[in-house]
């Protein structure tokens, strides 16, 4: 039933900032305000779960995640055309905090999409991808590890999105907004479910430099863990043409009625180019 609810408040959210909007595209004749090229209007990322929209050839993207146990997350994605983009991630736990032992995540993370279609004034961008980085703790699945867990053994806290193909539009009049919808495979299977997943999101710009971030993956993937699957939101600001700075809230539904389990997460984004 809470599932729906939160299906329901972002279609709502989403229905009321898309009323009468056109394409997003059209912005880019308003020079005093951020263009269809901003990655700001035009995310890569919304919280966890990917957009069809790729860095440009020659651009990077530099980021840190802070999340829960003292863990850091740093990653570094490189536009090498204008439909290929590369990136590797890597992290742990303790990394800050009073913990005198840092817990480094097993091996790096990489990433890698192809963009099939472009966004037009009627179709939606369409891109396939591949991403090993989950988020949060990762556990070994050692019975001797302080941090093991028999409901969670060799993978992260959220799984990471695997193999993945997802649609992005954008419209936009007194603000930008953007819709999201894919599907997912991930192979950190962890001995239970395997089947595929489905996730969507929404980014809402309240104001040039203030986003609403919203997702939800139905984790089917992962329902016994996340049987009311993933909800997040979050909020994007822009305090400089390419830095931003990200609060976000995961996991609002919980892992059941008795437990909230809400993370706090914070993000510091860069984007730059080696062509200037």
């Amino acid at each position: 039933m809470k599932i729906l609810k939160s299906i329901t408040l972002i279609c709502v959210l989403a229905s009321a900032a898309l009323a009468d909007f056109q394409d997003r595209t059209l912005v880019a004749s308003e020079p005093n305000r951020m263009n269809n090229e901003s990655y700001f209007v035009k995310p890569v990322q919304i919280i966890d779960c990917p957009t069809a929209s790729i860095l440009r050839g020659g651009h990077f993207r530099a980021g840190i995640r802070a999340y829960q146990q003292g863990g850091l997350l740093a990653s570094l994605s490189v536009g090498i055309s204008s439909r290929i983009m590369f990136g590797v991630s890597y992290g742990g736990l303790h990394i800050i905090g009073a913990e005198q032992q840092v817990k480094w995540n097993p091996m790096p993370g990489v990433h890698f999409v192809y963009r099939i279609f472009d966004e037009s004034m009627r179709l939606p961008a369409f891109v396939i991808g591949f991403d090993s980085q989950g988020y949060g703790p990762h556990f070994t699945g050692d019975p001797d590890d302080p941090a093991y867990d028999e409901k969670i053994n060799g993978r992260y806290d959220f799984k990471s999105r695997g193999f993945y193909t997802v649609v992005s539009k954008g419209y936009s009049t007194f603000i930008d907004a953007g819709l999201h919808a894919g599907a997912s495979y991930s192979l950190e299977n962890d001995g239970s479910e395997s089947a595929p997943t489905l996730f969507m999101g929404a980014d809402l710009h309240l104001a040039p430099d203030l986003a609403l971030l919203m997702e939800y993956d139905f984790a089917i993937n992962d329902n016994h863990i996340h049987s009311k699957g993933i909800f997040n939101i979050g909020v994007r600001w822009a305090f400089g043409p390419n830095m931003f700075f990200e609060f976000d809230l995961k996991n609002m539904l919980g892992s059941d009625d008795k437990n909230p389990d809400v993370r706090r997460i914070l993000k510091l984004t860069y984007y730059g180019s080696v062509l200037q």
